[in-house]
């Protein structure tokens, strides 16, 4: 295997894997991204350090990339504005995650009184 193709499948997995991590925040799920930007700037670098037509063998695959970095920005960027507009809302499912209610209007605990010496 040359290192295009080498580039080329990583790229392609990179993709994937932003394909499936866009899927799982369409369905609520918390997506982990981790080291996400050291192996897309790897592979860049890669890239770069093929010979030229080598790595504009590699553009279509660098414009899929795109592509699902520009779909995985898209949908946080929706749900962020969602979860913005209703924060009652996302209280409420925050809560829910940890398994309590919060109460309706949550309201700073009264203080007791203080001890009175006579």
């Amino acid at each position: 295997m040359t290192g295009a193709q080498a580039i080329h499948h990583e790229l392609a997995a990179v993709a994937a894997a932003l394909d499936e991590a866009r899927a799982q925040a369409e369905s609520g799920a918390t997506i982990d991204l981790a080291g996400l930007d050291a192996r897309v700037a790897a592979l860049c670098g890669a890239v770069q350090a093929l010979p030229r037509d080598a790595g504009q063998g590699l553009l279509n695959d660098l414009e899929s990339l795109l592509g699902a970095v520009n779909a995985l920005a898209a949908t946080l960027a929706h749900q962020r504005e969602a979860v913005l507009t209703a924060p009652h809302t996302a209280r409420q499912r925050a809560a829910a995650a940890y398994g309590r209610t919060p109460p309706p209007h949550a309201e700073p605990p009264a203080e007791p009184p203080p001890d009175e010496e006579p």
